[in-house]
């Protein structure tokens, strides 16, 4: 399988692989495990979470919405 990710999130992958010294490929298994582990209600509050922090990111800098 192949998905494309942006570039941010690439970059992120990884910094994080590097951080661990393991492949990039072991990051993306252990954050999708992660993700299918995870149960709905928690990831709909972590989404709800981000966007507070979006806003407010965008209030402090003075960006509009």
């Amino acid at each position: 399988m192949t998905v494309t990710i942006p570039a941010e999130l690439e970059t992120a992958v990884q910094r994080k692989a590097e951080q661990q010294q393991v492949p990039v490929e072991n990051v993306v298994q252990e954050a999708l495990e992660w993700y299918l582990r995870t149960d709905s209600e928690l990831l709909d509050e972590l989404t709800a979470w981000q966007e507070v922090r979006d806003e407010a990111v965008q209030l402090v800098e003075g960006t509009p919405s």
